[in-house]
């Protein structure tokens, strides 16, 4: 299993983080983002090919446990780009007139849905390995019974609302660096190091995808699409013109509303996606472990 996993992250990382870096590296004042300017629609295509053949090499090597370790591959490799982009407040103590922030913001609202597809693309190449190379049906130590068994049309749409809400939570709580109090805001809270966000959406979302599996038996699919909804969510609410307005006037441009958005897009979808896999399999451990012990 640990062979398996550190395979799938390793092929995610080379064909998806290092081979395409020279089309997708940020210009030396901006952040890794689509408003950058640098990254075309022939360069997400490429990305989306790489993504696809990463997922179907990972999940090969992963036979058979296929899709459910192979989909690894994209997210690790976006975490390189994640953690070499800059910070988002560079972009704002460069221009950190109120138009500009919502300027950013807005260019921001939707991206993480384009990182997300990069992702799906490595699922479909993924379940492309899976079908071709699992010759047999197994039964997989991750089809546990859940606490609550819910039909499928309720069960998706309380995993993603769940962890939309819980991963704000988390993420603000554990990605709270310098801190003070606000009489408007509450509190502000500085610019956290990449390193620290990625440890931040990754166990808010690890939390996620454990307490999806365990509870309701969801598929780390839908904790890991809530990864893009959240990244939108938090845009929402907290880049609203009254706070930006309120940031400007008050505070250094190295300070925002919430931690959750000074996460970028491409991080949130990237490690949100390695933690919701990650709490997925952590739950199968410990039901694994209840049952032996019960025994």
């Amino acid at each position: 299993m640990r062979f398996r996993i550190a395979a799938a992250l390793a092929i995610g990382i080379v064909l998806l983080g290092v081979l395409p870096a020279s089309l997708v590296k940020p210009p030396a004042d901006s952040v890794f983002a689509l408003l950058s300017g640098n990254i075309s629609i022939p360069d997400l295509l490429v990305c989306a090919f790489l993504s696809l053949a990463a997922g179907f090499l990972a999940s090969a090597i992963c036979t058979p446990y296929g899709e459910k370790l192979g989909i690894l591959a994209a997210p690790a490799g976006m975490a390189v780009w994640g953690l070499k982009s800059p910070a988002l407040s560079s972009v704002f103590q460069a221009a950190p007139a109120v138009n500009d922030r919502l300027d950013v913001y807005t260019g921001l609202r939707l991206e993480s849905f384009v990182w997300l597809a990069i992702v799906g693309c490595c699922l479909i190449g993924a379940l492309a390995a899976d079908r071709l190379f699992r010759r047999e049906d197994l039964n997989l130590p991750d089809e546990i019974e859940a606490k609550f068994k819910l039909p499928k049309f309720t069960q998706i749409p309380i995993a993603v609302i769940a962890t939309v809400l819980i991963g704000n939570i988390l993420v603000n709580i554990i990605a709270g660096n310098v801190s003070y109090p606000d009489v408007q805001l509450g509190s502000v809270t500085g610019q956290p190091a990449n390193l620290q966000l990625a440890f931040a959406v990754t166990i808010a979302f690890m939390a996620c995808g454990f307490l999806a599996k365990l509870f309701m038996g969801s598929s780390y699919i839908w904790p890991a699409s809530a990864s893009a909804l959240l990244s939108t969510f938090s845009i929402i609410s907290y880049a609203k013109n009254p706070i930006m307005e309120h940031l400007s006037a008050s505070w250094p441009a190295v300070f925002f509303a919430r931690p959750v958005i000074a996460v970028l897009p491409v991080q949130m979808v990237a490690f949100g996606c390695l933690g919701a896999v990650w709490g997925y399999w952590l739950a199968v451990d410990y039901k694994t472990w209840r049952m032996y012990e019960s025994r």
